[in-house]
């Protein structure tokens, strides 16, 4: 394990050696001069534009530039803000922590619904109950994102005011919506997945040894069915956290809600690079983290699954 997790960190410190490059060179493949943006409308003379670069250090060559944006990051310096002059750092500090609720709160939702359901159908194979579980996720994964919200918010917000169509907090109030927005389509996938995977372990010769040796059925699919059916899920649940983080961005802007996605957006709109380029590299540093946790969880399902 210690040698996995030293070769998984030395790959990870590569991947995001390769993203530190890509996001760098945004700024200098888009169309047009930072320095421009950053003056505006403002009446520019030539020696204003120079005084700026020089400033900036754009004069310098690139891998000096290069180095000066790796040491800086390293130290939690991702620039400033080109139109807010605000540290990045501390902008996405202060937009993390509602994106984290928001994506958590879709995942529970996903892994709540969908697993229940997922369970259900298997024990129930080639019933109507199965049929039935199995045509709602085909819906859920028919509908796009920004339609569900808007018929949650129809329902709940318009006809029910039960739940708030804006929302910008933590509480349960503020988060049902856009979590169940974002967790329904997820909740229909995690279906399928812990369905198709209970029905393959469900046929292993272990479980059929298990259920002659007399053990109650709750405690042969609690302990020796879920526990390997979950394997499959866990590479799912993973990837998905990842890009809840990621989609959070559809369900945040529908919302009105304060995140990290809304952030680069707009950094986007107001073409604010030094925004873009630290919202990519924390999102990346984010999916690598969860992607080396998920592959570490094998180990804790599974103990015969060894990490080579």
């Amino acid at each position: 394990m210690f040698n996995y997790l030293i070769r998984r960190l030395f790959t990870s410190l590569l991947v995001l050696f390769g993203i530190s490059v890509l996001v760098f060179s945004v700024i200098h493949l888009v169309p047009g001069d930072v320095t421009m943006a950053i003056l505006g409308r403002q009446k520019v003379t030539e020696e204003k534009v120079a005084e700026l670069r020089e400033q900036l250090g754009l004069n310098d060559p690139l891998y000096v530039q290069y180095g000066r944006y790796v040491n800086n990051a390293v130290q939690g310096d991702l620039g400033k803000s080109i139109r807010t002059n605000q540290s990045v750092s501390e902008a996405i500090g202060e937009q993390l922590p509602s994106t984290f609720a928001l994506a958590i709160s879709a995942l529970l939702v996903a892994l709540t619904i969908g697993g229940i359901l997922g369970l259900f159908a298997a024990l129930r194979h080639g019933t109507w109950f199965d049929t039935l579980v199995m045509g709602i996720s085909v819906s859920g994964l028919s509908i796009p994102t920004f339609w569900m919200g808007l018929l949650l918010i129809l329902f709940f917000s318009v006809r029910l005011k039960m739940f708030p169509s804006i929302s910008n907090g933590s509480s349960f109030a503020d988060l049902f919506l856009p979590a169940l927005t974002l967790g329904l389509p997820e909740a229909a996938v995690v279906a399928r997945m812990v369905r198709a995977s209970m029905l393959d372990v469900l046929n292993k010769e272990y479980i059929v040894t298990a259920r002659s040796k007399g053990l109650p059925e709750r405690l042969v699919i609690t302990k020796h069915a879920l526990r390997n059916a979950l394997i499959p899920v866990v590479t799912f649940v993973g990837l998905q956290m990842a890009y809840l983080l990621g989609g959070a961005t559809i369900v945040e802007t529908m919302f009105a809600r304060q995140g990290i996605g809304r952030l680069a957006v707009q950094a986007i709109y107001n073409r604010d690079y030094p925004m873009v380029q630290g919202v990519v590299l924390v999102t990346a540093a984010i999916y690598v983290l969860i992607n080396t946790l998920t592959d570490i969880t094998y180990v804790w399902l599974n103990p015969k699954i060894r990490l080579k």
